[in-house]
């Protein structure tokens, strides 16, 4: 979405309208890098936020308190500065898309002192510049005359603005919608201070905020259009569904780049599989190469005393190959073990990198990472845990279900007790499920419906019409050796039936019933 120096000059009229005189409680800055004032108002404290590193640099008016965080200078020098001061007024420079937030107050002497930021809402190159009168106190980006001939910005310098290119007295947008006369007019009326301010258009299409303006856009007939008064509101709608599109190409291309790591070692391991498999096809053949050196030996004395000496050699030749391949079949039958049980837990992981929720690829990573280098998955700091889904049933057993391979193993080997019941779904890739009761009683029927439905849900098998869940007490649950973080073995299992289904409706009654599956 474009932000052009006329929307920015609303902004201007709105923060004026809505926020001045409000009184700087404090300055901090977010999660997210955006830079917020908590501002005290009508009762009520609100947040302005500056996003000025997002693509479309944006001011937005949220709801929410400052985190306690480490600052960085800019935002210290900016709350020392600001702290107490009242906001006396917002105005945009025309023709550019910056902003001005004028500070004031008074110090018990009644002395006024003032100060101001400077927000450059310029796409790659957004700034805020706290000013005291014309002097730069801080920057959120300072740069030299060095790294920037036509301006610096650094602490102790006057501030001066960027240039105005005069092909911005009439935005782009303006342009392509209307002709040359006709778009100068227009921005002649639109920036006029004495008219009040109008209802925006918004088009959208199929929900998705496309663009917004103080005018109707002809290039934009074919969207839905609908009419706002609030530019501030607009400007959340847009940060929001960009952060969204971001976090989601984010998470897709993580995907990706896991989904291709899974295909190249299952590559190398098929062409490992290969190899081994004819080396041992070689190793069930070393009788021949035993019986052709016995061969050797029983003809020696009907050989010429010339030739006995070569043959005496090949037969060695022969007798060592049958011992190497004697040797080495154990070793080949213990490797191709191996590389049957990585091929599972690849499969296991493709569902894993489908299944995982976006905050939950980084443990799905490191357990790819290790598939490659053959080591342990680090423990991870407990910064980074997250707790697992818990559902409380009414009898009073907690169902906890993993989300990632980390998380099941976590899940499987550290939380639960003996015997907790443990829950999978049999024979295909799925989540750790178990039941904890502070009482240790058995569980009711109900509840291990409910766990089992989970465990189905939770699971390759989540979008069949029923599945079977395997479930055993914890302590016959065992890690598979040299596998990665949640693959198990386990024993002396009974089976349920069950629809997937969540927690919020479980199955009321047996689903085919329970029984133990044959040895």
């Amino acid at each position: 979405m474009l932000t052009d120096w006329l929307l920015v000059r609303r902004a201007a009229q709105e923060l004026r309208a809505r926020l001045r005189g409000a009184k700087v409680r404090d300055v901090g800055q977010l999660s997210d890098g955006r830079i917020a004032i908590a501002l005290w108002s009508r009762g009520q404290t609100q947040l302005l936020c500056i996003d000025i590193f997002a693509p479309t640099p944006l001011l937005t008016i949220e709801e929410g308190e400052l985190p306690i965080a480490s600052e960085p200078g800019f935002v210290r020098a900016a709350g020392a500065a600001l702290r107490g001061t009242t906001l006396a007024d917002a105005r945009a420079r025309t023709g550019d898309r910056i902003l001005r937030l004028d500070f004031a107050a008074r110090s018990r002497f009644g002395v006024r002192a003032d100060s101001a930021l400077i927000c450059e809402l310029v796409p790659r190159f957004g700034n805020v510049i706290l000013l005291k009168d014309r002097t730069i106190v801080a920057a959120a980006k300072e740069f030299s005359r060095a790294e920037n001939p036509v301006r610096a910005v650094e602490a102790g310098r006057s501030y001066e603005p960027p240039p105005l290119n005069p092909e911005r007295r009439v935005p782009k947008i303006l342009r392509d919608g209307y002709a040359g006369t006709d778009a100068e007019d227009l921005v002649r009326t639109l920036n006029d201070d004495q008219a009040p301010p109008a209802a925006l258009y918004v088009y959208r299409r199929d929900g998705v905020l496309v663009q917004a303006h103080l005018v109707p856009l002809p290039q934009y007939a074919e969207l839905d259009c609908g009419r706002t008064d609030g530019l501030l509101e607009i400007f959340a709608e847009a940060r929001t569904q960009n952060v969204g599109n971001v976090s989601h190409d984010r998470a897709a291309k993580r995907r990706r780049d896991m989904e291709k790591a899974l295909a190249e070692r299952e590559r190398k391991a098929g062409a490992e599989l290969t190899q081994i498999d004819a080396r041992l096809h070689d190793a069930l053949e070393r009788d021949l190469l035993r019986e052709r050196g016995e061969a050797v030996y029983e003809t020696l004395h009907a050989l010429p005393p010339d030739e006995q000496a070569a043959a005496k050699e090949r037969a060695t030749e022969l007798f060592e190959a049958y011992k190497k391949l004697g040797a080495a079949r154990v070793h080949l039958q213990a490797r191709r073990t191996q590389l049957e049980r990585l091929q599972a837990a690849i499969e296991d992981l493709r569902w894993e990198v489908e299944r995982a929720e976006p905050d939950a690829l980084t443990d799905v990573a490191e357990v790819i990472a290790a598939l490659d280098r053959r080591a342990r998955v680090a423990e991870r700091p407990a910064a980074r845990k997250r707790k697992p889904l818990q559902y409380v049933t009414d009898s009073g057993s907690r169902i906890l279900v993993g989300r990632t391979p980390i998380e099941n193993a976590d899940l499987t080997f550290r939380v639960a007790r003996p015997n907790d019941l443990w829950f999978h779904a049999r024979a295909t890739p799925g989540a750790h499920v178990i039941i904890q009761r502070d009482d240790r009683r058995e569980p009711p029927e109900c509840d291990l419906l409910a766990a089992a439905s989970l465990a189905a849900l939770h699971s390759k098998a989540g979008k069949n019409a029923k599945a079977a869940v395997d479930y055993t007490p914890r302590k016959f649950v065992r890690k598979q050796p040299a596998a990665p973080p949640g693959l198990v073995f386990y024993v002396n299992a009974r089976t349920l039936y069950v629809a997937p289904a969540n927690f919020e409706r479980p199955p009321s009654s047996p689903q085919g019933g329970i029984r133990t599956p044959p040895s």
